[in-house]
């Protein structure tokens, strides 16, 4: 009986306490002490750590996916300018963009030169033969592209399906491009895309440059003007072509 006694005795004092401990919050966490139990430690404090490590994680998972993309995207101008080159049985040099002019965004330098057979003044196209710009300067193993919607970028080009309307291509401010000296007689229309013609150097003709935007006719001028929209985004080229 005495022991009996004793035990509840003990019972009601580990009560007493633990409601003590209870009252000033500091009982402890039954959950962490079962985690500490099972788990080895440093999962635990892999489990309870900041977010920070899988902030870190995604930052890294997005920088990789943009390096997919990117790898993607010029495989793909990589297959168009090869069949475009099957298609026309052009001689083609391949070659990457390295970096462009800090002053002048409208001047690229790239990794071919007059070693490959690059000159000055020949073309250079992308994806499906898109006219992007010309050879501007060259080097034994490298060369400056000029795009064509910088100032000094001047094409002779026909327009329509046809191409029976002929006039001068020039950059306009590295933002577009403006075809000037088109005969007011001559019919043209918005949308109608802008190939290089017969009377470039070292072009070949046929090549796409651009597509008209807005048309400008004033009826005491000789001649109308027009804007040229870029086929593709030239802030974003990382392979051309060098039509030789």
């Amino acid at each position: 009986m005495l022991r009996l006694n004793l035990k509840l005795f003990g019972l009601c004092l580990v009560a007493i306490f633990l409601l003590i401990l209870l009252k000033n919050s500091q009982i402890f966490d039954f959950g962490v002490f079962v985690r500490t139990l099972f788990v080895p430690k440093d999962s635990v404090n892999r489990l309870l750590a900041s977010g920070d490590d899988l902030q870190q994680d995604y930052q890294k998972l997005l920088v990789a996916n943009a390096k997919l993309l990117a790898l993607k995207s010029e495989n793909e101008q990589l297959r168009n300018l090869l069949n475009f080159r099957e298609e026309k049985k052009y001689n083609l040099e391949l070659a990457n963009i390295l970096s462009r002019d800090p002053i002048n965004k409208n001047l690229l330098l790239i990794n071919a030169g007059s070693n490959s057979g690059v000159n000055f003044g020949q073309a250079v196209v992308v994806n499906n033969g898109i006219m992007v710009g010309k050879i501007s300067a060259v080097n034994s193993d490298s060369a400056v592209v000029r795009l064509v919607i910088d100032n000094g970028s001047k094409i002779a080009v026909r327009v329509g399906d046809e191409q029976s309307v002929s006039g001068v291509l020039s950059g306009s401010f590295g933002l577009g491009m403006s075809l000037s000296f088109i005969p007011q007689s001559q019919e043209i229309k918005k949308n109608d895309l802008v190939y290089t013609s017969d009377l470039n150097h070292d072009i070949p003709p046929g090549l796409v440059v651009g597509r008209i935007g807005e048309i400008k006719a004033e009826a005491e001028e000789l001649f109308k003007v027009a804007t040229v929209d870029p086929i593709v985004d030239l802030n974003t080229l990382s392979v051309v072509a060098i039509v030789k």
